[in-house]
């Protein structure tokens, strides 16, 4: 499975895999890198309260949540319409 992050605030990040969106949270600033800490199929509120419950603020959960759909299957999809859409691209 290929994990990509989207989204990066301060200490925080949002990604995903082909099976579900993860948060993560930075090792530490001076190693670097990231470590999944809560990973979630559902919806963008269950994502937000695992956000709040890992203990990032409430600005930093409305950032890494903006312009996510309301689903997790949802944003799957349109992801791999994007990706579809580029491989075309690049073919031709």
């Amino acid at each position: 499975m290929t994990d990509r992050i989207f989204a990066t605030h301060g200490d925080w990040a949002v990604g995903a895999d082909e099976l579900q969106w993860i948060l993560y949270r930075r090792r530490s600033r001076r190693l670097g890198g990231w470590t999944g800490v809560w990973f979630v199929r559902s919806t963008r509120d269950i994502l937000a309260m695992g956000m709040r419950e890992r203990g990032a603020d409430d600005d930093t959960a409305r950032l890494l949540l903006a312009g996510l759909p309301d689903t997790f299957d949802q944003w799957n999809r349109a992801a791999s319409a994007r990706s579809l859409a580029a491989d075309a691209l690049l073919a031709g």
